[in-house]
């Protein structure tokens, strides 16, 4: 081991229970990554003495070298009535997880579960959530409910299939796009349905009523206008397909070629129930429309630089850009410090980066073209060296990538 400096370990789970300090000593720096460290009083010692860098999501110690079963899933998965667990099983889940009722023998088997997403479980079981770590969204859902997409449409063929008598849950929100649906045949079954929020046509609110608890909240699209669900752009085409009023339950961005005159002669009434986003030239015709909206916003339409490890902006770069320079979704922008602040004001903006280097003189003009940017300045407060040094080196470093290592 004497040519090997450093030591890396990526993995879900690392089981360093059994660990002996003279197999590490030798390494200059360790550097572990993993989403469940398992320890015991002994190993905790050892890891403490040694030159270890652990980044865990969650710690779970056991005392004892008794055997451990490692699942591993890279997307969703659940846990049913079916679903046979052996003792001090750990789970680690890379995506979404759906526990279903009825499930206590298997979450009593479970050691550890570990998931990366969300995770979806029934109110009877939330005493099992101990045993639980979530890195995403949690969702209790009642019992006794056949479970649908969390933004569920239900279109003319569910009264067909839907149960005698079943209660069903969508998280988020159902939507009624189609008005031929038979809500009637739904109530005659005795269905009912449990969400946050119901997107109906105003014709179909008072079929609906029976359908639903009273803690629902009503979306209702006015008579005479169609839905429209989700983000959308519009152009005079989809006016031409959809009818004359829309309402749209989303965000809208015009078409950048979109011929202004005949979406005016198209489109009578527009609703829309987010932001709507136009080119600045297209601003005086888009207001003689009949249009409720949230925001109006504009379109950037100068140069854009993102999805970058680090970028540079200098002199050159602004005065070649007169509509103005976008940085987006990088790790570091770097200010030239000959731009004057006036010249930042004029043609930079900057969202979505997690540092910007620029002189002190400069910080209030950035601080002003920055929107979501952890830190503005030329500090080195917040960056590791020692680990950004151990980084460089990895080459002359042992790498270890699996879905479970023991130590």
């Amino acid at each position: 081991m004497g040519n090997k400096k450093n030591f890396v370990l990526n993995c879900d789970v690392c089981d360093s229970r059994k660990m002996k300090e003279e197999d590490y000593a030798d390494y200059e720096r360790i550097l572990i990554n993993t989403d469940l460290l398992i320890v015991n009083s002994a190993s905790k010692s050892i890891l403490n003495r040694l030159p270890a860098t652990i980044n865990q999501d969650t710690t779970l110690e056991i005392e004892g070298d008794e055997e451990i079963t490692i699942k591993s899933v890279n997307g969703s998965y659940e846990i049913s009535g079916d679903t046979v667990v052996a003792q001090h099983t750990v789970l680690v889940v890379n995506g979404s997880l759906c526990i279903h009722p009825g499930t206590e023998k298997a979450l009593e088997s479970y050691q550890k579960i570990v998931v990366n997403g969300s995770v979806r479980c029934p109110n009877s079981l939330e005493s099992y959530l101990a045993k639980l770590s979530i890195n995403g969204s949690l969702s209790i859902y009642p019992d006794n409910c056949v479970l649908l997409d969390s933004t569920f449409v239900l279109d003319r063929y569910f009264p067909l299939r839907a149960r005698e008598g079943t209660r069903y849950y969508a998280e988020d929100m159902i939507v009624i796009r189609d008005q031929t649906v038979d809500l009637e045949k739904l109530s005659a079954k005795n269905v009912q349905f449990l969400t946050k929020r119901l997107l109906v046509p105003e014709n179909l609110v008072e079929k609906c009523v029976p359908l639903f608890d009273e803690q629902v909240d009503f979306a209702v699209v006015p008579d005479g206008m169609s839905l429209v669900f989700g983000d959308t752009v519009l152009d005079q085409h989809l006016a031409e397909k959809e009818g004359d009023c829309l309402y749209v339950y989303g965000s809208v961005s015009l078409s950048p070629d979109c011929d202004m005159q005949a979406l005016l002669r198209t489109l009578k009434k527009l609703v829309v129930t987010g932001n709507v986003t136009i080119k600045k030239e297209q601003e005086d015709a888009f207001r003689k429309l009949d249009a409720e909206y949230e925001k109006l916003e504009f379109r950037w339409e100068g140069r854009i630089l993102e999805n970058k490890v680090s970028v540079r902006v200098d002199k050159s770069l602004l005065e070649n850009s007169p509509s103005g320079v976008l940085v987006q979704n990088a790790a570091k922008v770097k200010i030239s410090k000959d731009l004057s602040p006036k010249l930042l004001l004029d043609r930079l903006k900057i969202c979505n980066c997690a540092k910007v280097q620029c002189s002190e003189e400069q910080e209030s003009a950035v601080a002003a073209i920055s929107e979501n940017v952890a830190q503005i300045g030329n500090s080195q407060e917040g960056e590791m060296p020692g680990i950004m040094d151990f980084v460089t080196g990895v080459l002359s470093s042992k790498m270890v990538n699996a879905d479970s290592y023991v130590l």
